[in-house]
């Protein structure tokens, strides 16, 4: 009988592991809940560090534009490193923190992979195929010919045209004392005089000429032209129109002398961003620039047009509007942050975070032509988003980061969660933490992702991060196992209590 005790007792036991094995896989599989102590560590949830890191299957050649999942391949399997990934050249190929590598520009770069002190490196060619090469151009303008302090839009067309998605275009202007222009193709006439207007795509080059006069008989606030020998000179009120999508606005136009003929002609360089009806009302299809031409036959003049998401609303006439007409009266608002992004001569411009509380589609799309940086001063930190990383301007980005204060160190939540439209810079007051983490929704858990120096952060991931000094990946473990396998035992032990003094006088 002391045979079978024993052996009843050794089947208990084997019980217990099992019960606590099957805890410890539980509690494993699901996310941190129950009771949590921080700072201890079972031997089995201790660090297991990364003994090899090789890159595995990937392309190494890739077109600009596409994509590709990295998955790098460490040993052993159970290790508890994360994969840090970090490119050299972010111009060409960016990745996010899950590997995901996006070809954002021509060239060779190198993405490297890290796994505590092991490391691998992708090396990646990014082309572009026949589809994106500008091959040829075409350069025009609304009107070659303006008068002092008047604007007109080049239109440019390139061939083939899926180039159009890719092409980076230069615009300069042969005498900036006569007219300059910018990167949005607006032509200004500053002297009386000629200038050529250049348009450059890699070799690819074409040209167009301007003559500016000067005004014979002008009015704040209207475009006027005419030919020099006409003696013509035709006005419109306004001269310049912001609208959003889908907004209208009736230009009025006259005539100098009376005596010409009144009855225009009305024109849109770009009916894919403006139509204009025959009445000269400008109904905004797609966001860009354009021109109107109106014209009497003898004399013309030009109106720019920029139809972008954050027109102003003074400047609108609803679609829908029981009137056709609108106030001519009311002032036109251009964004001020495109306006200083598209005029400043510096590469970095500075707005407060109350003054840009969103970085709309149309603020990325100025910094993505112009390849300048907006920095945006907030309370604490200071947000860097430069142009050149700019992945998509169809979505915003939000610049508000409340920096909380926890046990743990410093929480803050970047663009609520939302994805972002490329890679954020933050530069924060403080740099006394030296761990960086991200809530992973997923697992429910902070995921560790770089040390944090210098008080920089660089960011392409929306979401919460924390920083501080301690090590996250032991400070929440489950108990309710151990304290369900205690019990377990506690009962094997008295069952075997009774036994033996059940059978004790054998």
């Amino acid at each position: 009988m002391k045979s079978t005790a024993k052996k009843l007792a050794v089947c208990a036991a084997a019980l217990c592991l099992l019960a606590c094995g099957t805890a410890v896989s539980a509690a494993a599989a699901s996310p941190v809940s129950g009771l949590a102590l921080s700072g201890v560590a079972m031997p089995w949830d201790q660090d297991v560090p990364a003994e090899s890191i090789e890159a595995g299957s990937y392309t190494a050649n890739m077109l600009l534009g596409s994509s590709q999942q990295l998955s790098p391949v460490v040993r052993p399997r159970n290790s508890t490193d994360s994969v840090v990934f970090i490119s050299d050249d972010t111009s060409i190929l960016t990745v996010s923190n899950s590997g995901v590598v996006q070809a954002v520009g021509v060239g060779t770069t190198r993405i490297t992979a890290a796994a505590g002190n092991q490391i691998c490196a992708y090396t990646i060619v990014v082309s572009m195929d026949s589809s994106m090469i500008v091959t040829e151009m075409d350069l025009s303008l609304s009107s070659n010919t303006i008068y002092v302090g008047n604007s007109v839009s080049a239109q440019l067309q390139v061939r083939p045209t899926s180039a159009s998605n890719y092409a980076t275009v230069a615009l300069t202007s042969s005498n900036e004392k006569v007219a300059t222009v910018n990167n949005f193709g607006r032509v200004t006439g500053i002297a009386p005089g000629t200038a050529t207007i250049t348009a450059t795509c890699g070799s690819v080059t074409a040209t167009t000429n301007v003559t500016v006069m000067s005004i014979p008989n002008s009015s704040t606030g209207t475009a006027s032209t005419g030919s020099s020998n006409s003696g013509q000179v035709v006005t419109v009120n306004p001269s310049y129109v912001v609208l959003k999508p889908g907004a209208t606005r009736t230009l009025t136009a006259s005539v100098k002398p009376s005596s010409a003929s009144q009855k225009f002609t009305y024109k849109s360089a770009n009916s894919n961003i403006a139509t204009v009806s025959p009445s000269g009302v400008i109904t905004a299809v797609g966001t860009g620039a354009t021109s109107i031409t109106v014209s009497n036959g003898t004399a013309s003049a030009m109106v720019t047009v920029i139809v972008n998401r954050s027109a102003a609303s003074s400047s609108d006439n609803s679609s829908d509007s029981s009137s056709t007409e609108p106030d001519n009266d009311a002032p036109i608002e251009i964004d001020p942050v495109v306006q200083a992004i598209q005029d400043s001569e510096d590469n970095e411009i500075v707005f407060t975070q109350a003054e840009v509380p969103t970085v709309t589609g149309d603020i990325l799309n100025a910094l993505r032509t112009t390849g300048k940086t907006l920095c945006v001063v907030g309370d604490g930190y200071t947000m860097q988003i430069a142009g050149s990383g700019v992945k998509s301007t169809t979505s915003e980005l939000d610049t508000m980061l409340i920096l909380t204060e926890s046990d743990q160190g410093i929480e803050f939540e970047l663009d609520k969660g939302k994805a972002l439209p490329c890679s954020v810079r933050i530069d924060l007051d403080v740099s006394t933490y030296t761990r960086l983490y991200l809530y992973n929704a997923v697992s429910n858990k902070w995921q560790y992702l770089n040390s944090y120096t210098d008080g920089i952060i660089t960011a392409d991931t929306a979401g919460r991060y924390l920083l501080t000094n301690q090590n996250l990946k032991f400070a929440n473990i489950n108990w309710a196992f151990f304290i369900a396998g205690g019990v377990v035992v506690v009962l094997i032990g008295i069952a075997y209590v009774v036994l033996k003094k059940r059978y004790w006088f054998w």
